[in-house]
Order: C-alpha cells, then structure tokens, then sequence
C-alpha cells in the first residue's frame, strides 16, 4: 500500500492544450503534476513529523521485537502476532517513509531508479497487507480466548500461530505482486510541439495503459484490506464487549449470593478493581478499532478518488485539495505504525515487566494488583475440574483474565 506509488497524475501526458507559442516548462509541470517543491513552514512541518514517527516507531516495534525474543515467558501465541506484526511496521518505516519524505522534499522527477521503484512498490504493499492481515488474525485470536475460552484452550498452541504467520505473509506476497509487476518509471508528460519527454516528468507509478486494470486491484485492495477488516474488528470487539458486560452482572450476582458481613468490604473493593478493570479494556478495545479506522481511511479514501475522478473534471482548486489529502493520508498511513506498538505492546503491564528485565537485567516483579493466572498453567487447568462455577460464570472469569492479561495490563 504504498502512498506514493498511488498518487496517480489525473491528466494524460500527451496533453498538447498548452500554449505552445509561450511555453513554460516549469508551468506545465505544475499544471498537470502539482507542486515541485512545498513552502518553507509546511514542508518542516512535515519533516519533523515524519522524522518523529520513524524514531517512535523503529524505537517501539525493535523493542517489541528484542522483547518478545529474548524472553521465553513471552513466547506466546499472542505475542507471536505482535512480533510478525512490529515486523511489518518496520519494513514500512524503512523501506516506504525515508522516499516519501524524499517526495515530500521533491516530488518530482524520481530519481532513485527503476529497480528501488519496483521494490518499494512491492515491499511496502506487502507489509501493509501483512499488518492489516495480523492485526485481524489478532483480533480473532482474542475473540476465541475471551468468547469461547474451553475451545480455545484446545485449539490454541505456538505452532497453529507460527502457520497462521505463515499464510498470512504468504497472502500478503501474492496479493501484493500486481503492483511491482505493473509499476515503472516513466516521463508522465511530453513537450507540447515536440513531442520529447520532459525529463523532469520522471514519475514511479503505474503508466496509463495499465490503470484500468489497477483500478480492480485497487477496489478490490480497499474492500479485501479496509473494509472487510474494519467490520470485522469492529463486530468482534463490540462482541467482546458484551461478554465482558455479561460476565461482570453476572460474577455480580453471583458475588452478592454468597456474600457475609466479615467480607462485604473486601468484596466490594474487588468487584470496584474488577469494575474499573473493565472499563479500562472498553476503552481499550474502542481505541483499537478507531485507531485503525483513522489511519487507514483518508488513505484509501485518496486512492479512491485518484482513480474515480475523471481527467476532464480536475481542477488547480481540486489538485491542491487533492494534494493536502495526500500529506494527511500519508503521516497517518505511518503513523499506524508508530501506534500499534503503543496499544498492543507499550500498554501492558506485562511487557513493560519483560522490557525492564530485558534492558535493565531486573527480573519482574509480582504485582500486587495482579489476580489471573496465566491461561496455559497447569495449576488453572487442575482447578478448573473442581470448580464450581457455573459454565456461564466459569466463561465470564476466563473472559476477564484473558482480556487483562492482553489489555487490562495497561492500567499499571
């Protein structure tokens, strides 16, 4: 999902409508391709944002990774996803970010050759298509654990993750190959009288002849990758959600039945830690899914526009808004990378013990607050044949454990 390769130029480039008695070379080419060079104040803007989300982001999704490895106790099947995960954010920040500020400094002509084009078209759909893929197989993943706890013990385990991995970057690879398999660097635009290329007109992008069939990938790239993930991530953790709601009325209930006088006022206090514990992962669970909206819509929403809007019916008025929505899609298309290490990783209480082990040699301590035992642990699994829960009940306490140990940390 590269920004830059989707900026497709609007008019043809054999257009020969200009004033050929007066020509302006620089003129044409901000008639037809936009702005050379920003202003002063906009493009240090700009620079200082994109520098800050590649700082953040290679800071963040490296210790993800350094973490997750060096920490056998983190060897997880959630944490395997939020390793490929950091994975793909970092192939984003360093393979499409540093020529997209270079095309920000100067967007045109392309300078950087043939070959890096093609590449850069193919690694940075790629791992966009790997991130998205991810985050939904994570998101999936935690409906099983939270929704449907006893099967998920079952069928959960590192290898089923490690395969899921697998098919999704191998998903992400072939639905990515239309684009370097159609993408060049040509000259979008030609001398008027002429007729030579204009050697400023160096674009790295998909040529005419090929965009109507772009345009299908293109539909079919925003539906697969943004719309199809949006309503799903937003389906199961509206699921999420309720069970969490079902399971605190009902643990309630169940609480107030065996209740005394001698421990009504630590009981209370639990059930107010539980309370808050469940709003803090709500809030969680609404950030996730905003998050994602937010960062991917303007991007596909300029996509969109790109290839729907007719050449006769672009304007300077429209190419200039056309411009600013382009910056705006492109600082929140990398800055999803820069957040997904905040929401899923820096967030958990968990991690930021495994951090302080890893970096500071410190080993982590117990935390008081801390009442779940890990889901895999044999001593749960015994306790489980014993329990006299109710199946509704013994479901609403898995719910909330596994939802703390992946959100509910963050409230440390």
């Amino acid at each position: 999902m590269d920004n830059t390769s989707a900026r497709w130029m609007p008019n043809s480039s054999n257009n020969s409508s200009a004033n050929t008695t007066d020509f302006n070379e620089q003129t044409y080419l901000e008639m037809y391709l936009g702005v050379r060079h920003l202003d002063p104040l906009p493009l240090a803007l700009l620079t200082i944002v994109y520098v800050a989300i590649f700082l953040s982001g290679t800071v963040g999704n490296a210790c993800t990774c350094i973490v997750i490895a060096r920490n056998r106790h983190m060897h997880t099947a959630t944490n395997y996803y939020l390793f490929s995960l950091s994975v793909s954010d970092l192939a984003t920040l360093f393979l499409a970010l540093p020529q997209e500020l270079y095309m920000i400094w100067e967007a045109y002509p392309w300078r950087l050759g043939e070959g890096f084009c093609i590449i850069k078209s193919f690694v940075t759909e790629m791992s966009a298509y790997a991130s998205i893929l991810t985050i939904t197989a994570f998101t999936i993943e935690r409906w099983a654990a939270i929704c449907h706890p006893m099967r998920f013990q079952k069928l959960s385990n590192l290898s089923r993750a490690v395969k899921v991995i697998i098919v999704i970057w191998v998903l992400s690879i072939l639905c990515a190959l239309p684009y370097p398999i159609h993408t060049r660097t040509f000259y979008e635009l030609h001398h008027p009288v002429t007729s030579l290329p204009l050697l400023d007109s160096m674009v790295c992008s998909i040529p005419h002849e090929w965009r109507e069939l772009m345009k299908v990938f293109l539909q079919l790239s925003t539906f697969i990758f943004f719309v199809l993930p949006m309503t799903l991530i937003s389906l199961i953790y509206i699921r999420i959600g309720i069970t969490l709601y079902t399971s605190e009325v009902i643990g309630a209930q169940q609480k107030s039945v065996g209740q005394n006088g001698g421990t009504l006022k630590q009981s209370n206090k639990r059930s107010f830690s539980a309370t808050e514990a469940r709003k803090s992962v709500l809030k969680m669970l609404v950030a996730v899914v905003v998050a994602f909206f937010v960062c991917w819509a303007p991007f596909h929403v300029q996509r969109l526009w790109t290839i729907y809007m007719k050449r006769e019916h672009w304007t300077l008025e429209l190419l200039d808004l056309q411009n600013h929505v382009f910056f705006l899609s492109g600082v929140l298309y990398f800055f999803s990378a820069t957040i997904n290490p905040i929401l899923y990783n820096v967030m958990s209480r968990k991690f930021r013990q495994a951090f302080r082990q890893t970096m500071c040699g410190r080993l982590p301590q117990p935390d008081p607050r801390s009442t779940y035992v890990s889901s895999y642990s044999p001593s749960r699994q015994r306790n489980l044949g014993y329990s006299k829960m109710s199946k509704c009940g013994l479901a609403g306490r898995f719910a909330m454990e596994e939802t703390e140990q992946t959100f509910a940390e963050s409230t440390a």
